[in-house]
């Protein structure tokens, strides 16, 4: 059979399809949640301490119940992080359907790293996806340990569709980008093109489902860089970027504007 529903009738939902199902559901985002001590970390010469709190991994849901301990290695730099480890065996007690099964969860646990950060996509055939939820600092005897803020719902900075519109980038460092983050879509753009654009002034289309529910005008603020053009920009109900070309000057555009989601 090449095609199944995994929520129908007598099928089976494993937790890695329940895992690639939430991920999408969040724009494949990772990070803490507002839950507990939201991880927060303290450090007590060479020992960090953990607090409680929750965070959603590749889709998956962690969560430190109690709160954990860590030794940091001296004369190091490096990161705490929740790592969420697919190698690794769960061990299961007692026997499915009766009041004794349990399971231990092997495949997520805290781990000091001093080198890279692993993130493997966990829902395409990776391993390993390691969240920095610190990063520390030691000598022989103490460390510092300063958290780092996983926003769950940030996106990041991600490239705006600027094909279908027929808008180009020029110059040096040209971007057109978009971030998502608490709720709040920002937009920002530099050394674009619109001359062969659709109606000459089109930047690019942010994806639908951060669409506003009318349309946004406003002043675009200048970033700054020498020789590129301010300019005023909208985004409508269709998702459309556009701006209006300042003083005939249809190339090497910049600017920034922001929106919160209905």
């Amino acid at each position: 059979m090449t095609l199944t529903m995994y929520q129908a009738d007598r099928n089976f939902v494993t937790p890695s399809n329940d895992a690639s199902l939430y991920s999408s559901l969040v724009d494949d985002t990772n990070g803490t949640l507002n839950r507990g001590n939201k991880l927060g970390i303290t450090v007590n010469g060479l020992i960090a301490t953990v607090n409680t709190g929750q965070a959603v991994i590749q889709g998956r849901l962690v969560e430190v119940v109690k709160p954990e301990n860590l030794t940091l290695p001296p004369n190091s730099t490096g990161k705490i992080c929740l790592t969420v480890d697919l190698s690794k065996t769960n061990d299961v007690i007692g026997q499915a359907g009766t009041p004794e099964y349990s399971v231990k969860v092997n495949q997520v646990y805290l781990a000091v790293v001093t080198g890279d950060v692993l993130q493997d996509d966990l829902n395409n055939g990776g391993i390993v996806y390691q969240l920095p939820i610190g990063s520390f600092n030691s000598s022989t005897t103490t460390a510092t340990v300063s958290v780092i803020k996983n926003v769950f719902n940030d996106t990041g900075w991600k490239d705006l569709d600027i094909a279908s519109t027929g808008a180009k980038l020029w110059g040096t460092n040209p971007y057109a980008q978009y971030r998502v983050r608490n709720s709040v879509v920002y937009l920002r753009w530099r050394g674009v093109d619109v001359t062969n654009a659709i109606n000459g002034n089109q930047i690019g289309r942010v994806p639908w489902s951060f669409r506003p529910d009318v349309e946004i005008t406003g002043s675009a603020s200048d970033i700054g860089a020498d020789s590129i053009y301010p300019t005023i920009a909208y985004v409508n109900e269709t998702t459309t970027l556009w701006v209006q070309v300042v003083a005939n000057h249809m190339g090497n555009l910049c600017g920034s504007i922001s929106y919160p989601l209905a």
